[in-house]
């Protein structure tokens, strides 16, 4: 008896043309499938089964081991494969600019809070299995982005991460894009706040990263984060599209 296969909701896919980029929600782990393996990937996707015998079907044990495929479950549906935009190459000139960023300005009123929220996203990173940190991660933006109930300013986003990310700097433990815009999610969450948080990939070479937005252009980030697309936005959208390209960045960092 053949099994049929699904992915489960907590895998994001996005097809970069010659690759498919998996993310899983769970336990941060990333994969990439190239070449052939990226058709099995789709027909996996879109059939459920592998025939016999075939790579395919060696592919499918192989993510079923990971988490990336399991039985398929009544009324369970993934997220679509979010394509990926064509970019030209970069080069690196975007990702290695040729003078050392300008120092962020820290808001009184701002800084106390900001503090308090990296404290807790720091904490709430620790507090449990290093494979579940960005599970527990992703639990708490979504905490924040439900608490906000009320439209945000672009200043105020950009105020309460440039506060974030000072404090960060400061900080012994290691802080990057996700636990800065968690933190400013929850900061933002105190008095009420919401922005847009979206984590995505882009390609040249492939990585990910997170930011906030407001009406799907990227706030407080610099001209470079528009070459990435959303694979995870909260509040979560009906569907995917890919937003903000061809618009600047609000508050674009030089």
């Amino acid at each position: 008896m053949t099994t049929t296969l699904a992915r489960p909701a907590q895998v994001r896919a996005a097809d970069l043309g010659h690759t498919i980029v998996l993310l899983h929600e769970r336990t941060g782990v990333v994969r990439a499938l190239l070449g052939a393996q990226r058709e099995a990937f789709l027909d996996l996707d879109a059939a459920g089964v592998a025939a016999l015998g075939t790579p395919a079907e060696a592919l499918a044990a192989s993510l079923v081991s990971a988490g990336f495929l399991h039985p398929a479950r009544p009324a369970a549906v993934a997220p679509p494969v979010v394509p990926l935009p064509m970019t030209g190459p970069s080069w690196g000139t975007q990702e290695a600019p040729g003078a050392l960023p300008a120092r962020e300005r820290v808001c009184r009123s701002w800084a106390p809070i900001a503090a308090l929220a990296l404290a807790a996203v720091l904490i709430v990173r620790a507090a449990g299995r290093r494979t579940h940190a960005f599970a527990r991660l992703l639990r708490l933006v979504r905490t924040a982005a439900w608490l906000g109930r009320r439209p945000v300013r672009d200043t105020q986003v950009v105020r309460v991460l440039d506060c974030v990310r000072v404090i960060g700097r400061l900080s012994p433990f290691r802080t990057a894009c996700l636990e800065e815009t968690v933190a400013a999610m929850l900061a933002l969450a105190v008095i009420g706040r919401r922005a847009g948080w979206c984590h995505g990939i882009a390609a040249d070479p492939i990585r990910l990263h997170a930011w906030l937005s407001l009406e799907g252009c990227p706030v407080g980030e610099p001209i470079s984060t528009l070459r990435f697309t959303p694979l995870i936005q909260l509040p979560e959208p009906a569907r995917l599209p890919a937003q903000g390209r061809g618009r600047a960045a609000r508050g674009a960092t030089p």
